[in-house]
């Protein structure tokens, strides 16, 4: 056996194992095999927003174990992740800089995959894609126009913070106690025309799936109940009133209590409010509620904005229901109408209060009323997904005074994004490129003009899962239809933030769609992934990391001090992922012993094994002992493998470390019996340090393969030799029998 290297040096022996890795190609995802094989984990697709933090350390040490785990049980592993590039964090450290926000975006991704490569994280690192490249977002174009067409996509009017001295829209995070962040001028709100996605004909899907998803046991709680949240799911009653000889049809939760009712909330947003016979007064002060009340309040029922309609809906049982419009009712169940019961509801009781036709109103008794019929509210709704910002995939619309607005013919993708322009934060550079914004309407080839809003990198998220199941070279042509992705399609598991629910929740809406309308007609479930793990957040001193508070951890000066495999081995001991994890050195402190410990006992005792006599009698008399090493192994490695497959990383390194105390008490055992340990007993326990290197792999694979070079193991892809099934004597029962 190898006696080279006898002391831990992490920085040299994970430098020779990732130059052993990079020479064999040895994470290249197999071109063939069996699809009942073939597994694909996705983990979650990082903004270029300068380095790697130390919650990606977390999300990508959970996510590389399973796939490490996986490719040892014999699946064929697809581990590919693409950057999430665009969007306004990048445009905004650009402009800080002075440099094109693509300049920026390259500068990043190269360093966080060097920072993946040095923790030996295993992606397949030729499928690594950016969401800004040409070619990535030439797609995402496609998907917009084939969306538009199936009417999921629309425009209509939305409220947006605008800052005049720099002639530009403002995100959230932009505004700063109500003032730019860029100038410090005041902000007000104006209504523009914006792009919507129509999410609302999948909830009902999305809802009834997500019973099919829990049963399957490979959803988290986390991940199930960030869905459920999303969802908003309200069960109920609804029944129809009537305004003005029309019908509304009103939802209340509180069904046993309707004959209670003193009025009715209307949504802002309710299809059937324009139709309403309202004054000019009350349509001027919905307009104003429009533009930015709901936004600017606070969203609770003290103090959210409301609109009495100077109109009432007739009951059946005779009463007469005034109207009220406020948003807050679409922060309960949507844009719906929905009965106000102060009786049976605290924040209708709350509503009422402040309206002074409701405060002394008296209701019927509390009673259920004859024709209300069971139903269902969700609150989710569809959302903006344009911005006005240059950052961003250009959306594929032209502005035609004679058309309208005209959609980019498929053949014309994609519509280019200027990739040399510098953007300053004032105006829209867009707006002000003729080269860019002047074309021929693609109807009636007329002077016409380019859309020139981006489309939020939200959008370009819905399908960020896709590009890493199709070969490179295919994605050109073949990116929505290439067979291999029904090789790879859904995903066996995403591994994510907590905070990832709503990318994934619009994930899977736009997947069901994709199936409705054709390319994925194969997922029949529509669902993108078969499994979901969903981790909280790594803190600091019961903080978020944050430069201003001084507590930021960067794992580059970690991996530097400690190495990568002490770093991951601490960041999946540390917690499980439904638990926060408040970063500290006491994690680093025991990985690093722990790592120490193994590798200079294991090496010790694969050097010295041949030099132990072999003694049959000894070897008889420590036989059950063996055995007993034997069953602790087994059950130990059962227990590793039952964590592994649920991703419990933590679990599973506590029953690694176990397992090696195990190994250890052996010895000390059989020392105390006969004074030292026959070759049989030598070599029994030099295969259960065999396979604790091997169980050892998914978490610290530069050690465990050091382990094993050390043991005796040819270099190569079958270094590690498969995932052990349990610990085999067969060598030593041969000797003990030839020793008799």
């Amino acid at each position: 056996m190898s006696d080279s290297r006898s002391r831990y040096e992490p920085g040299a022996i994970e430098a020779e194992r990732q130059r052993a890795w990079e020479e064999r190609d040895a994470f290249a995802t197999p071109a063939t095999g069996d699809p009942e094989r073939s597994i694909y984990i996705k983990p979650s697709s990082p903004f270029t927003s300068g380095k790697l933090h130390m919650g990606h350390v977390r999300d990508y040490a959970i996510g590389d174990a399973y796939a490490r785990f996986r490719r040892a049980r014999g699946d064929d592993v697809l581990f590919g992740f693409g950057f999430d590039a665009f969007g306004l964090p990048a445009e905004m450290a650009a402009i800080e800089r002075r440099i094109p926000p693509a300049e920026w975006v390259e500068s990043c991704g190269e360093r966080m995959l060097e920072q993946m490569r040095r923790l030996g994280f295993s992606f397949d690192y030729e499928r690594v894609f950016y969401s800004s490249e040409v070619a990535q977002y030439r797609w995402s174009q496609w998907l917009f126009l084939t969306l538009l067409e199936a009417g999921l996509i629309y425009r209509d009017d939305a409220t947006v913070d605008w800052c005049d001295h720099c002639r530009t829209t403002l995100a959230a995070l932009q505004v700063e106690d109500g003032r730019c962040w860029r100038c410090h001028n005041e902000v007000r709100l104006i209504r523009r025309p914006t792009w919507f996605l129509r999410i609302t004909p999948y909830l009902e899907e999305n809802d009834r799936n997500l019973a099919e998803l829990e049963a399957s046991g490979a959803w988290d709680e986390i991940s199930l109940s960030t869905q459920r949240y999303i969802l908003g799911r309200s069960n109920g009653v609804e029944l129809e009133l009537r305004v003005g000889g029309e019908e509304l049809t009103v939802f209340t939760p509180h069904g046993e209590t309707i004959g209670a009712a003193t009025f009715v909330l209307l949504s802002p947003r309710h299809p059937e409010l324009e139709r309403l016979a309202l004054r000019a007064e009350v349509r001027e002060r919905l307009d104003e509620l429009r533009s930015g009340g709901w936004e600017r309040s606070a969203r609770d029922a003290a103090s959210v904005p409301l609109v009495e309609a100077g109109i009432s809906a007739e009951a059946a049982w005779g009463v007469e229901l005034p109207l009220v419009v406020s948003p807050f009712v679409d922060a309960r169940y949507g844009p719906t109408a929905a009965l106000g019961i102060p009786a049976a509801d605290e924040a209708d009781a709350a509503l009422a209060s402040r309206l002074p036709g409701l405060a002394e109103a008296s209701a019927e008794e509390a009673s259920s009323v004859a024709g209300a019929r069971t139903a269902v509210r969700y609150r989710a709704a569809d959302f903006s997904i344009s911005r006005q910002r240059f950052w961003g995939t250009p959306i594929p619309i032209v502005h035609c005074e004679a058309c309208g607005a005209v959609p980019v013919p498929e053949a014309d993708l994609p519509v280019v994004l200027p990739r040399d322009v510098e953007p300053t934060g004032e105006g829209n550079p867009l707006a002000e490129l003729p080269s860019f914004v002047d074309v021929a309407c693609p109807r009636c080839g007329e002077p016409a003009k380019r859309e020139t809003d981006t489309l939020d990198c939200h959008f370009d998220a819905l399908w960020l899962w896709v590009p890493s199941a199709v070969p490179p070279a295919a994605r050109g042509e073949q990116m929505f239809s290439h067979p291999e992705l029904q090789r790879w399609l859904p995903s066996e598991r995403l591994v994510a933030g907590a905070d990832s629910g709503g990318f994934v929740f619009d994930q899977r809406v736009v997947t069901k769609a994709l199936r409705d309308i054709g390319p994925f007609a194969f997922m029949t479930e529509g669902e993108p992934f078969a499994g979901c793990l969903f981790h909280e957040m790594v803190i600091a001193d019961g903080r978020k990391m944050s430069k201003h508070l001084g507590n930021v951890v960067d794992p580059d000066e970690l991996v530097e001090r400690y190495g990568a495999d002490t770093v991951r081995l601490a960041v999946l001991y540390a917690a499980g992922p439904a638990k926060t994890l408040n970063w500290n050195d006491g994690a680093l402190r025991f990985a690093g012993r722990f790592l120490h410990n193994v590798w200079a006992y294991s090496r010790e005792r694969f050097a010295g094994v041949s030099e132990v006599a072999a003694d049959a009698e000894a070897a008889a008399d420590t036989e059950f002992m063996r055995e007993r090493l034997r069953k602790w192994c087994d059950n130990g490695l059962e227990r590793i493998t039952a964590d592994l497959e649920e991703l419990q990383m933590h679990k599973a390194v506590r029953n690694v470390t176990r397992l090696f105390e195990r190994i250890q008490d052996f010895e000390k055992r059989v020392v105390k019996r006969r004074g030292a340990l026959s070759r049989a007993d030598a070599e029994a326990q030099v295969a259960a340090l065999v396979l604790l290197a091997q169980a050892l792999a998914p978490f610290a694979p530069h050690a465990a393969e050091g382990l094993l070079l050390a043991a005796g193991r040819p270099e190569g892809e079958g270094l590690l030799g498969g995932w052990p099934e349990g610990l085999s004597f067969v060598a030593v029962a041969t000797e003990a029998r030839a020793s008799t």
